[in-house]
């Protein structure tokens, strides 16, 4: 007789019964009884050492089953630690910036469609097609908003934590959290420059502070793959080694022509100066009519111009001696006849009627005026910090 389906299990003999009706122990009756002990009752049991295994769900009753071990394979059972903790699906990524790998355990040995995978980042993709390659699975592309392509940073960098779903159908990976500079490609481009009152840049963009710019071993100010298309446009014309001066990884000056290409120059880990703004007021480049051509990154000006004989219009006194009189003409008179001192009325001429003897004598007046201190030639200004875009 097997368990009868509440966890019982009744034998098919009795010894006990047996000895009261008279019946002498057989050894058919004992072998039946054994027997199907053996095939109905052991031979069902579950065993601690794993020989036995269930046929059917095991229902616990309201227990618990303790002391569980991790789950290391897809048919485990997760402990609660490992739920709380989250990390099944999460790990560090390993790869490159542009073939992301990722080593998940419990291993993922196949994707299904929606599979969420979490991986925290060691660089900004430099691409616009990276690849995502769980546990040595085929590498497939990632997207972002349904397909789109990624825009460059949009894994923002080292340490960013991005989400990852799959789509089955497109065999592709959608980026469910692209960085915040992605969204604004086709309205701020590499190069664009923003006034803002934070004190550092956001993701995407540099502080616009006279500082350095370049690869993530250049050395520079700001290091990141993510610099390579703000370095490209630098380094091209019009800017020059005056206007953005080029440095070595060590902090050597070069030169554009030393380095032949923006490539190499990239390639070689070269720092690039950001254009001088720093306390200067931003101007358009161009050439306006009847005003100076000026090129980008191209600095002019001071704060303060002191005046000198140049900057005054020209004027030539005159006057003449006529019967012992001196006349001279505006703007002021060469000697005042009324209280005798140097100086006279500005913007009339002055006659002073003196003999014919005195014609020859000469006056010294009061030296007049400032001294000579520079004055501001600054228009009235508010300061604020600058961003680029890179």
């Amino acid at each position: 007789m097997p368990f009868n389906g509440a966890g019982q299990f009744n034998r098919t003999f009795s010894w006990t019964a047996d000895k009261a009706a008279g019946l002498d122990i057989s050894s058919s009756r004992m072998d039946t009884d054994t027997d199907d002990i053996a095939a109905n009752g052991l031979s069902n049991c579950v065993t601690r050492d794993g020989q036995g295994s269930p046929s059917a769900n095991l229902p616990m009753n309201g227990f618990r089953v303790t002391n569980l071990g991790n789950a290391v394979a897809r048919s485990d059972a997760p402990t609660l630690g490992q739920v709380q903790d989250d990390l099944l699906n999460w790990t560090i990524a390993g790869g490159t910036s542009d073939a992301i790998t990722a080593t998940y355990t419990p291993a993922l040995t196949t994707l299904n469609d929606g599979q969420i995978c979490y991986v925290r980042a060691t660089a900004a993709n430099a691409t616009t097609t990276p690849t995502f390659a769980p546990n040595g699975l085929t590498p497939e592309v990632i997207t972002k908003l349904g397909g789109s392509a990624l825009g460059v940073a949009d894994i923002a960098g080292a340490l960013a934590e991005i989400v990852l779903r799959y789509n089955f159908a497109n065999t592709r990976w959608e980026l469910l959290n692209p960085s915040n500079i992605s969204l604004n490609t086709g309205i701020l481009t590499t190069g664009a420059v923003v006034f803002t009152l934070a004190s550092s840049a956001p993701a995407g963009w540099l502080m616009f502070n006279d500082g350095t710019m370049g690869s993530a071993s250049s050395g520079a100010s700001y290091f990141s793959v993510a610099n390579l298309a703000l370095f490209n446009i630098l380094f091209a014309s019009p800017f020059t080694d005056a206007t953005c001066p080029m440095f070595t990884s060590t902090g050597s000056a070069t030169t554009r022509a030393a380095q032949g290409s923006a490539a190499a120059a990239w390639a070689a880990n070269c720092r690039m100066s950001l254009p001088k703004t720093l306390g200067r007021a931003l101007a358009v480049a161009g050439s306006g009519s009847g005003l100076t051509a000026r090129t980008p990154g191209q600095t002019i000006g001071t704060e303060t111009a002191a005046l000198n004989t140049a900057n005054l219009p020209p004027y030539t006194p005159a006057g003449t001696i006529t019967n012992g009189a001196i006349t001279g003409t505006a703007p002021g008179a060469l000697y005042n006849a009324t209280s005798g001192s140097g100086g006279g009325n500005a913007g009339s001429a002055t006659t002073v009627n003196i003999s014919a003897s005195q014609a020859a004598s000469t006056f010294t007046g009061t030296a007049q005026g400032g001294t000579s201190t520079a004055f501001s030639i600054m228009q009235p200004e508010t300061f604020m910090n600058a961003i680029v875009k890179i």
